[in-house]
């Protein structure tokens, strides 16, 4: 079974979640951002990998979950997520697959650790392209 991070700080997250539970696979959600705490407690519940938002300190979280895979979905403020994708290639997880609406941001990703960026206005029209990335980590 895929075990999967989940990076997302808008209601787009519970596509994602939704999406990934209904494929089989194992998904957690990263809680790191403070201001965030609540809304994705109400999201996740017991599902969440709670750390404080320092870089080293998420790689070691990160790190811990031994993660096959990430989604990434672009916050607001996309200094967080370049941040936190660093953070996840810091911590070794195997496939980063980051999902932004402006595509003028995809190589700053991928320099920063994405393996793969998709370009897309919604988590629904975002899913069927990151399923294609990880079906074959969920054999492995």
């Amino acid at each position: 079974m895929l075990n999967l991070l989940l990076v997302s700080f808008s209601r787009e997250g519970t596509t994602y979640y939704r999406r990934a539970r209904q494929s089989g696979m194992s998904i957690t959600a990263l809680d790191c951002i403070e201001t965030y705490h609540k809304r994705l407690s109400q999201w996740y519940g017991d599902n969440l990998l709670q750390t404080p938002g320092r870089r080293k300190v998420v790689s070691r979280a990160v790190a811990a979950g031994r993660f096959d895979a990430a989604v990434v979905h672009e916050d607001t403020d996309y200094v967080h997520t370049a941040l936190i994708t660093q953070s996840l290639r810091e911590a070794g997880v195997y496939r980063i697959v980051l999902v932004t609406s402006d595509s003028t941001r995809a190589a700053l990703y991928r320099r920063l650790g994405a393996h793969r960026v998709i370009v897309a206005a919604s988590a629904e029209e975002a899913w069927p392209q990151v399923l294609r990335v990880l079906p074959s980590l969920q054999t492995a």
